[in-house]
């Protein structure tokens, strides 16, 4: 679509190296904003004099927040970790972009949500939230803040990229060394390929939709499936002989309590001008091509 500037953004993106990071980062190239990426070697959100500092520096007046602890397992022991980034940042981010009147764009996750195994209706963004484990309470704790400061909420859910560390890299380097996997059936989602994503967030910027935008809104790809339903698109489509036979998650000895359901409405986020919600098996499709190049 056209983009028409209006005066140019100075964006931040937090945690740049990240997946969602890295995929906003070759979504805005050509962009008319300037984009910066900060690792967290570079800008450490906890710390907030240096976070000011930077802002300052780099004249910021749009930051979108990816970093995040997102080790579901790690938090259940790294409590205190969790909830520093997760929240207590987030909170002094959300307050220091509303005092300086910066637009705040933060990413979150479906594990703010109980995903009760009966239920069949996607989470809009109205309904209450109710997370089974330490990572999905940080975030939303978080969430809160963002609210209360002014900020915009973009929940997502399953993200994987070509890069990084996530479910589909890890099944295609097991589709490759084993003749079988073993793969939980019993919890239900939406796979979401950062790339798409990361265009998503840049339209918005680009667009200025950004500053009409308030509160909560849900973007994933299209569709629903279990983590065995992925692994098996995901070995189909890699041509990767290897079986993946389902199992429940009780055989798995988590210490976080997953959703059992944990789809998310697309409807707000999909009526602003340009946003594309694709099937997820287009989306996969275009990761594992870029993957195999």
């Amino acid at each position: 679509m056209t983009i028409t500037p209006t005066t140019m953004r100075r964006v931040l993106v937090t945690g740049g190296n990240g997946q969602l990071g890295e995929a906003i980062c070759r979504a805005a190239k050509g962009s008319i904003n300037h984009y910066t990426f900060a690792t967290i070697d570079e800008l450490n959100i906890c710390n907030r004099a240096d976070v000011e500092r930077y802002i300052v520096e780099n004249k910021v007046d749009t930051i979108i927040n990816c970093a995040a602890y997102t080790d579901v397992e790690g938090a259940e022991d790294n409590i205190a970790m969790a909830y520093a980034i997760n929240s207590t940042a987030v909170a002094r981010l959300a307050e220091m972009c509303k005092r300086r009147k910066i637009k705040f764009v933060h990413i979150s996750t479906d594990y703010v949500f109980g995903g009760d195994r009966e239920r069949r209706a996607p989470y809009s963004e109205c309904d209450p939230t109710a997370p089974l484990n330490i990572y999905g309470r940080s975030k939303a704790e978080g969430e809160v803040a963002v609210i209360e400061h002014d900020g915009i909420v973009i929940r997502t859910s399953w993200l994987y990229a070509p890069w990084g560390k996530n479910f589909v890299l890890t099944m295609l380097r097991l589709g490759r060394e084993r003749e079988a996997v073993s793969v939980v059936n019993d919890q239900r989602g939406t796979p979401t390929s950062a790339l798409g994503l990361a265009r998503a967030i840049v339209l918005m910027v680009d667009t200025d939709a950004i500053d009409t935008m308030r509160g909560i809104y849900h973007y994933t790809d299209g569709g629903e499936c279990t983590w065995h339903d992925f692994a098996c698109e995901i070995m189909q489509q890699a041509g990767l002989a290897c079986r993946v036979e389902p199992c429940a998650t009780k055989e798995r000895n988590m210490r976080a309590e997953r959703p059992a359901y944990s789809v998310l409405d697309t409807a707000r986020i999909a009526a602003i001008k340009g946003i594309d919600i694709a099937p997820w098996q287009e989306r996969l499709k275009e990761v594992i091509s870029l993957i195999n190049r």
